[in-house]
């Protein structure tokens, strides 16, 4: 899996390169990304950044930062 992931990202087309990326977020594999789902990655992204995250880690953040990516304008 890795070796081909990384054969995508380094020789594959436009399409699947999104597909790939579209696979990260579609936690469950169900062909949808749901708030639930990309609460966990903003969270997780977080996590990944430790004491480097502006601003502080709260809940309130992450779910605004949620409810900015799922805002239609």
């Amino acid at each position: 899996d890795f070796v081909q992931n990384l054969s995508i990202l380094s020789r594959g087309t436009l399409e699947e390169k999104l597909r790939w990326a579209f696979s990260l977020y579609d936690i469950n594999g169900d062909g949808y990304i749901t708030r639930e789902e990309m609460t966990d990655i903003v969270s997780s992204v977080y996590d990944l950044m430790g004491k480097l995250a502006e601003p502080c880690i709260e809940e309130d953040t992450v779910k605004e930062k949620v409810d900015r990516i799922f805002q239609v304008t």
